[in-house]
């Protein structure tokens, strides 16, 4: 896998893994690897690889969560989307922020605020989360009661299926 990725996307050193073995709550279990992946053709390549060799992956965003969605309950790779940390555009007229799933939900906030908008998902720790796992797990936080939750936001999502193959929904 390290021969297919770009370099310093693959980590198997032992801290690495230890400080991607959990979330926030009490459940742990040590990756056997951690990627690092910096494009949507390096997370293809990796859930390529995976899939052929029957190796688990487990994607991680922050690790902010209390649900254990991020621990890697089966070892194996975990997929973290800290590098996948770019707003690639945030359109005015239309509304729309187009995002990487590493993007911190307050960055995304305070960069919509600066162009007059307002993205109102506000989960607890929207200054240490990423958007990618707000959608993982339907975030929302005080303001949902009004705005509605991280789903009533998202109009499409380009997804690296689990063979490798890239797809676009929405």
């Amino acid at each position: 896998l390290r021969r297919k990725l770009p370099k310093g996307e693959l980590s198997l050193d032992e801290p690495t893994c230890d400080a991607h073995a959990g979330d926030k709550w009490f459940a742990a279990r040590q990756p056997d690897a951690v990627a690092f992946p910096r494009s949507v053709r390096s997370v293809s390549a990796i859930l390529k690889f995976a899939s052929r060799q029957g190796i688990p992956v487990t994607a991680r965003g922050a690790g902010h969560g209390y649900v254990g969605g991020c621990v890697p309950a089966r070892g194996g790779i975990v997929l973290s989307t800290a590098r996948l940390n770019r707003i690639k555009e945030i359109s005015q007229p239309d509304f729309v922020a187009v995002v990487q799933p590493g993007v911190i939900t307050a960055t995304l906030q305070e960069r919509a605020e600066q162009l007059g908008l307002y993205y109102p998902p506000d989960p607890a720790s929207r200054a240490d989360n990423f958007i990618g796992g707000n959608i993982a797990t339907n975030a929302g936080g005080p303001r949902s009661v009004k705005y509605g939750v991280t789903r009533d936001y998202v109009l499409g999502l380009q997804v690296v299926m689990s063979n490798g193959d890239v797809a676009r929904f929405g």
